[in-house]
């Protein structure tokens, strides 16, 4: 699954799929006006934080990907 992020690494592969996904669910949650209460930039930092903690988890544990 997104093979081209593959070149930067397994931490920074997963901040990236973590910072955009969260991103984007705080974006579809208020289309459906639903109130929250997280700016768009506070979603994607603790998205790639997440993102960054899986990707080094997965990477201890031996997996490439």
């Amino acid at each position: 699954m997104l093979d081209f992020l593959n070149r930067f690494g397994l931490p920074v592969k997963y901040a990236i799929i973590g910072a955009v996904s969260v991103t984007a669910g705080v974006f579809f949650a208020g289309i459906l006006g639903m109130n929250i209460a997280m700016s768009y930039f506070s979603a994607a930092i603790s998205g790639a934080a997440g993102g960054a903690i899986g990707g080094w988890i997965r990477q201890r544990k031996g997996k490439s990907n």
